[in-house]
């Protein structure tokens, strides 16, 4: 069973520092190089979130942006090589996010680097975002888990992302049926454009799922935390733990862990 889960499970409300990559190799804003520069930066952005306090992280190319609609060879190649490095490293479990949202990358790359979870943007129906229309990665993730014998890796979904415009949804509560029910999502990952439209997500989910694992996927910090422990079974941390709370800018050790003292406090 995936850790992610299991902690879950335990009532523990994870909380995920999310390791920011510099450009990999055939994303958008690479500008040659070897691998070794981007490699140590993401280990020593382990190495500071764990000191922070974090047991658990997640990787993602966040400075590919502009995207494709899938990953390119090389960008797996080095995520796969980052990601296992990482593992090793901070001894704990890790997650997965490519933005470009290729389920089939991300499980394979999940199986070779013994990855814990993985974040699927768009999982079911479609999504008009920044790269264009995205659809549902469902097939794609289940039939490469299958193959691959991964099905300790869990598939965390985001539903409605506040990064696109759903199309053609019968609403947030049917859209979470069909990934669980269908899709074969292990739990699901929740975030609205602005605070509030978060907590009605959680509130909508809540509802009709009373047990399902639920993360928020970002806008969480010190100060909101103790409400997202109180109606979601954890989060994913960016941008409150860099400086400026800027997403793209570098992280900052304090806030790091100013942010897992709060999480910790709002938990007991």
């Amino acid at each position: 069973m995936s850790e992610l889960l299991a902690a879950i499970a335990a009532g523990e409300k994870p909380m995920i520092g999310m390791i920011a990559l510099r450009p990999l190799a055939g994303g958008s804003r690479y500008r040659g190089g070897p691998i070794e520069a981007v490699l140590a930066d993401a280990l020593a952005q382990a190495d500071a979130l764990r000191a922070a306090g974090f047991t658990m992280l997640m990787v993602q190319n966040l400075a590919d942006l502009p995207v494709a609609n899938g990953a390119d060879v090389m960008q797996v190649a080095w995520m796969t090589r980052i990601a296992a490095e990482v593992r090793r490293a901070c001894g704990c479990p890790l997650g997965l996010n490519l933005l470009e949202n290729d389920a089939t990358a991300m499980l394979a790359v999940a199986s070779a680097a013994q990855l814990d979870f993985v974040r699927i943007k768009v999982y079911v129906s479609a999504m008009l975002t920044p790269a264009g229309i995205e659809s549902g990665q469902a097939f794609a993730a289940i039939r490469a888990r299958t193959l691959l014998g991964a099905e300790r890796v869990a598939i965390f979904a985001d539903l409605h992302d506040r990064t696109g415009v759903p199309l053609a949804t019968a609403g947030l509560a049917d859209d979470i049926r069909t990934a669980i029910a269908i899709g074969g999502a292990d739990g699901i990952v929740l975030t609205g454009r602005s605070l509030d439209q978060t907590y009605a997500f959680l509130a909508t989910a809540r509802a009709a799922f009373a047990t399902l694992p639920i993360l928020v996927g970002g806008g969480v910090s010190a100060e909101n935390v103790a409400t997202i422990v109180e109606r979601a079974d954890g989060a994913i941390v960016g941008s409150a733990l860099k400086r400026g709370g800027d997403l793209f800018g570098e992280l900052d050790p304090q806030r790091a862990r100013a942010f897992v003292i709060a999480a910790a406090a709002a938990r007991r």
